[in-house]
């Protein structure tokens, strides 16, 4: 299986490391069904904030012989996935959803194929580095003899209905199935994605929301109506942020929070925050973040856990390496250096 580059950076965040605790990790084994498996995704964890519509979906893995290792989370309109089948498995799969779906395939296989709609069958067995894009509504069914190597994929799903009015852009409604395409910037995202869910030990939901969402811009840029135009964020709206940020430093900031404290949609708040302050919303909430933790290593009596813990890091570890990116120091050194 890959192993990406741990130091790629999103372009809206400007992050040189990262990794995020609090997915869920499942067993095909355990789960009655494939949407049972979904059902997990986008209402489990995103905390029931998603309301998708998920009654025409179905996703069924047949013939398993061995179980396949899953890892997802959610946030408002959009869930991600990591799958690891057991190697050389084979299996039928149908999809038809009313959401979106995007994989990125790092797959070798035997033999296989794979139709949509009434299309020729596709019998390409090598699938790494490719993507599939399966719009709402449309009909995906095929089967799979993997190779004998490590296989996996990472996968984003997402309602059009709920992201279309907060991006300001629509998909198009031509249905079109894409197979085993190509796009950089699309499998960067996703890349990243299959990072924070196999590495999980500390990020917060800020940047993945962020990575999420210029995940699903990349995939509307070719087809998309233009954006509307999106000012700096209002002197008022940005003081309510800045408030709540730092009413906030100790928990877990979203960009839905943060978003709601300016009355604007994630997409329009992350570009309006960005021209107002110079900044991402998560590069103020982290540039924070270290400045007051370096106020709070300077008095007696606080350890770097505690510190970490106070300035809403989730573990200490990832404090540390945070916080010496920024500074160019240890915690603990600064906390010596201030005594």
């Amino acid at each position: 299986m890959f192993l990406p580059d741990l130091r790629l950076a999103c372009d809206s965040c400007d992050l040189n490391t990262f990794d995020m605790s609090g997915s869920c990790r499942t067993n095909a084994a355990n789960m009655s069904s494939w949407k049972r498996c979904l059902l997990a995704i986008f209402f489990g964890s995103a905390q029931q904030i998603w309301d998708a519509n998920l009654t025409s979906q179905r996703f069924d893995l047949k013939n398993l012989r061995r179980e396949a290792v899953r890892q997802h989370h959610a946030w408002r309109g959009f869930g991600v996935e990591h799958v690891i089948p057991a190697s050389g498995d084979s299996f039928a799969y149908q999809w038809q959803s009313d959401l979106h779906f995007c994989a990125l395939h790092d797959i070798l296989l035997k033999d296989g194929g794979i139709m949509a709609g009434s299309d020729r069958e596709n019998n390409q067995k090598d699938l790494r580095g490719s993507l599939t894009y399966v719009p709402a509504g449309a009909d995906v069914r095929g089967w799979s003899d993997l190779a004998d190597r490590p296989n996996s994929y990472v996968a984003i799903y997402f309602d059009p209905v709920a992201l279309n009015e907060e991006l300001g852009r629509r998909f198009p409604d031509d249905g079109r199935v894409r197979l085993y395409f190509r796009d950089p910037e699309v499998s960067a995202n996703l890349r990243r994605f299959s990072i924070l869910l196999t590495h999980a030990d500390g990020a917060d939901d800020l940047f993945a929301e962020t990575l999420g969402l210029m995940t699903v811009l990349n995939l509307q840029r070719t087809t998309a109506e233009p954006p509307v135009g999106h000012p700096a964020l209002a002197r008022g709206a940005l003081a309510r942020v800045v408030d709540y940020v730092e009413a906030h430093l100790g928990d877990q900031v979203s960009l839905e929070d943060l978003a709601a404290a300016a009355g604007l949609s994630r997409y329009h708040f992350n570009r309006a925050f960005k021209a107002a302050s110079g900044e991402s919303p998560y590069q103020y909430v982290l540039r924070r973040r270290i400045e007051t933790a370096q106020s709070l290593l300077a008095k007696q009596g606080s350890s770097v856990e505690q510190v970490a813990a106070a300035v809403g890091f989730r573990n200490a570890s990832y404090f540390q390496k945070m916080f010496k990116a920024r500074v160019g120091l240890n915690p603990s050194d600064v906390a010596r250096l201030s005594r």
